[in-house]
């Protein structure tokens, strides 16, 4: 009994007329084996069948030059996509600006007063007798 699978080139030559009665007994018992032996027992395949589905399932000649062309398309595309979508965003980035609160520049102190005397800083909207 072999405790092994045979190698395809044992199986091959077992097919071949080699008497071997371990492989005999082997394949009784073992659907991978008798599954190697049908597919070496399979005859190739036909030159004619081969070649017309080579012939159907090879990529055109000019493959490579369309896909170039195709992607190069897209980018280009792409790049006129930003820069309209950079147009517009101009837009709207200057009109938020615009529209923007910053508040009062400290720089220039605006709406906001000094005292002179204690060198405080007053609202020139607050009551003048508020003394808090």
């Amino acid at each position: 009994m072999i405790r092994r699978h045979p190698s395809r080139s044992r199986l091959a030559a077992w097919l071949a007329g080699a008497d071997d009665s371990s492989i005999d007994d082997h394949l009784a018992t073992c659907a991978r084996c008798a599954s190697a032996c049908e597919d070496l027992e399979a005859p190739p395949a036909d030159g004619v069948l081969s070649s017309a589905l080579l012939a159907a399932l090879s990529p055109p000649p000019d493959l490579g030059r369309r896909l170039e062309t195709s992607v190069s398309e897209r980018l280009d595309s792409r790049v006129i996509g930003d820069y309209v979508f950079d147009l517009f965003a101009a837009g709207f980035d200057t009109g938020r600006l615009l529209m923007a609160d910053p508040g009062p520049d400290p720089r220039r102190n605006e709406g906001v007063e000094k005292n002179g005397a204690a060198g405080h800083t007053v609202d020139p909207n607050s009551d003048p007798g508020d003394s808090s």
